[in-house]
């Protein structure tokens, strides 16, 4: 028996009303994934990169983090990040090979080979460590903590007042001293500002010198967090944040955006001094009332922030073009990258460039490339964090006819 028309006509509706639903479905996972997209390191897993830096690629026998490692070179985690993070990073170890180079020539140290996802994994540990911020200065500390009127209420051992609890008994781990300096803001502002008659401001390096003068004088200065997770933070940022802030458009318009367009200090400490410093209006515009934040969840919304400035460096090409003249790069491979009798044709084959492999190129031939250099009297081109896009943006466009 056929079906009336009032069946055919429901059955039209709920499919149309299906095909509204799978749209609308699709659009709120493309919109939530937004976030995700941004919330990991683009490439490379931090603690891969450590056990690599740490162990068969022997990098911490001549370098260390924050103090673990060799002494023969520099630090690596001394250094904050500039913006983008990977093209910072690349012509950081670019600029520098010359002398890492000649100092494992030197010392007759194996010469390290990395392949594209090792060379991922190490870039992002050490984009991860240069963000987590060096050990401050007690002594610069010691002043801070009496000079920004910390010592009216607060005291470190037997030094200061004592109506607020002792500072040396909160640990000099950073994210536990931010966690706790955000949770009672809303206590602190009345009373301090009462006090001084202003809310005192801290900049990045104040921050970490008193955070370490507290922490040096406490039993609990060798507290640990595990390093935050940018995966995580990006939950701890959608529950918490993005009511008033927004990443790339996405949550509140309340507090400034807070995308990688926007300039923000990468480090720790910077970090708790932004914290702070804002706390007395982030307060009015949540009612009085703050949400309060684990210590955990410190690293991991720090450790999200700092992601979103370690991308895959874009550039143009023909900006790419002109540095890698005025770089040097076509005196050996040629003005169009074709190649030369001194170097070979650098143009991508079927794999275009990223910004990981060509870091890996640059590293797994920089040697015989210096050894051609100092043959032919060429200086060692200087790359700039900006060119690191433009000159991959060159090297994948086709050659021209």
């Amino acid at each position: 028996m056929p079906r009336s028309n009032p069946d055919r006509y429901q059955r039209r509706a709920w499919m149309a009303a299906l095909i509204v639903l799978t749209v609308l479905a699709g659009t709120l996972v493309w919109q939530r994934s937004r976030f995700t997209r941004a919330s990991a390191y683009v490439a490379g897993n931090p603690d891969k990169g450590a056990a690599l830096f740490f162990g068969k690629k022997q990098c911490a026998t001549c370098h260390s983090i924050n103090g673990s490692g060799g002494a023969v070179a520099p630090d690596l985690s001394q250094t904050h990040p500039g913006t983008p993070g990977m093209g910072w990073l690349t012509a950081v170890l670019w600029n520098h090979a010359p002398g890492m180079f000649r100092q494992m020539r030197h010392g007759n140290v194996g010469y390290p080979q990395l392949d594209a996802q090792e060379m991922a994994h190490v870039l992002a540990f050490l984009y991860r460590e240069a963000s987590r911020g060096r050990r401050g200065n007690p002594e610069s500390g010691e002043r801070v903590f009496q000079e920004k009127g910390c010592s009216h209420c607060h005291s470190v051992r037997a030094s200061g007042a004592h109506a607020a609890p002792d500072l040396s008994a909160v640990s000099a781990n950073t994210s536990i001293w931010t966690g706790a300096m955000w949770n009672h803001a809303q206590a602190m502002l009345h009373p301090l500002t009462k006090a001084l008659g202003r809310w005192p401001q801290f900049t990045g390096e104040e921050m970490n010198d008193l955070v370490t003068y507290a922490g040096a004088a406490g039993k609990s200065a060798d507290a640990k967090v595990s390093p935050g997770d940018a995966g995580r933070g990006r939950q701890v940022f959608e529950r918490k944040c993005a009511e008033c802030h927004s990443v790339r458009g996405q949550g509140g318009s309340v507090g400034p955006e807070l995308g990688p367009d926007r300039e923000m200090p990468l480090g720790e400490a910077d970090f708790a001094a932004v914290l702070w410093n804002h706390a007395p209006a982030m307060l009015r515009k949540m009612g009085g009332s703050s949400l309060l934040l684990q210590a955990g969840e410190v690293a991991d919304l720090h450790a999200f922030l700092v992601s979103l400035r370690y991308f895959e460096p874009s550039g143009s090409a023909l900006d790419g073009e002109r540095a890698f003249t005025e770089r040097g790069c076509a005196h050996c491979h040629g003005p169009a990258a074709q190649g030369t009798k001194l170097g070979p044709q650098l143009r991508a084959g079927a794999e275009p460039f990223t910004g990981v492999s060509f870091t890996t190129a640059l590293w797994r031939h920089g040697p015989h490339m210096l050894d051609r250099a100092e043959e032919t009297g060429v200086e060692w081109p200087v790359l700039q964090p900006a060119d690191i896009g433009d000159l991959v943006s060159f090297l994948n466009e086709p050659a021209r006819k």
